[in-house]
């Protein structure tokens, strides 16, 4: 192979569902047809599959979290209540409206889609909303706390900052207002004394967030143990973790902030977080 075939740079795999606007299906007719078409099968197999992860890593216990993957414009392909996560089917998915009106499915749809509509409405680019209870994140979520920015570098490139929900009723529309109050400017919202919900452009995505945020938030937990203080990155630094997450394509409210205000904390678990020489 010449060096010329290596400057080639293959293609990622498209996972993103990409709909035509103002094509969705409208007729009982054209819905199940639409329910029952090979692209919307795959995405219910990724749905599954996303559930069984999330059962596996005990993000998950009994029935609770749940998954969504916009398919239309007023059409959101979502996972059914009181069914855990990961022993789920692709025929017990269901299909709602962006108003949470179930069009399809055999089960009824998850009691928290309101949740997710409250970001979706608000984001065009959140396509995919996940829901769990992991519990090293959870045990932040409980204390009304969000873990420290410029830390390490993956947490601030791949979720960003965290925004932390007040706390409301599951499944009630003052929790679809309080979440998706934050959700424009983050990735990943800790929602108070009940678990975290992150979106994506698909739902690998949005799993890969959740993955990553519970993976820091234990390694928090962890280095609070050494008693030994944790070194929070300079300023330039920061603004690097920013502009590579711009670049992938994601949204960052911290471009726009002074260099004293891109750390939304300078502490953590009573200590001060020890800064890295500008």
């Amino acid at each position: 192979m010449s060096q010329s075939d290596w400057s080639i740079s293959p293609p990622l795999p498209k996972l993103e569902f990409n709909w035509v606007e103002g094509k969705d299906p409208q007729t009982p007719q054209e819905v199940n047809q639409f329910f029952y078409s090979d692209a919307i099968q795959v995405i219910k197999q990724r749905i599954v599959s996303i559930g069984q992860r999330m059962w596996q890593k005990e993000y998950v216990d009994g029935n609770g979290g749940n998954i969504s993957v916009r398919v239309g414009d007023n059409l959101i392909l979502c996972t059914p209540t009181l069914i855990s996560k990961g022993f789920m089917t692709p025929d017990d998915m269901c299909l709602v409206d962006m108003q949470g009106w179930q069009k399809a499915g055999k089960r009824p749809s998850t009691s928290e889609i309101k949740t997710h509509l409250g970001i979706m409405e608000r984001v065009p680019a959140a396509k995919s909303c996940v829901h769990a209870h992991p519990v090293h994140a959870n045990a932040f979520a409980i204390t009304g706390t969000v873990p420290p920015t410029g830390i390490m570098p993956e947490p601030d490139i791949f979720y960003g900052e965290v925004a932390l929900a007040k706390y409301a009723t599951p499944g009630t529309p003052d929790n679809a207002c309080n979440v998706g109050s934050v959700s424009p400017d983050h990735q990943c919202i800790f929602m108070e004394n009940h678990g975290v919900i992150v979106w994506g452009s698909h739902v690998e995505d949005a799993y890969w967030k959740l993955e990553n945020v519970d993976a820091y938030c234990r390694i928090l937990l962890l280095a609070t143990q050494l008693n030994i203080p944790i070194q929070q990155v300079n300023s330039a630094s920061m603004r690097d973790f920013v502009a590579l997450r711009i670049k992938l394509g994601m949204p960052d409210a911290r471009e726009q902030r002074n260099d004293h205000d891109l750390f939304n904390l300078r502490e953590f678990a009573g200590r001060p977080l020890k800064p890295h020489a500008e």
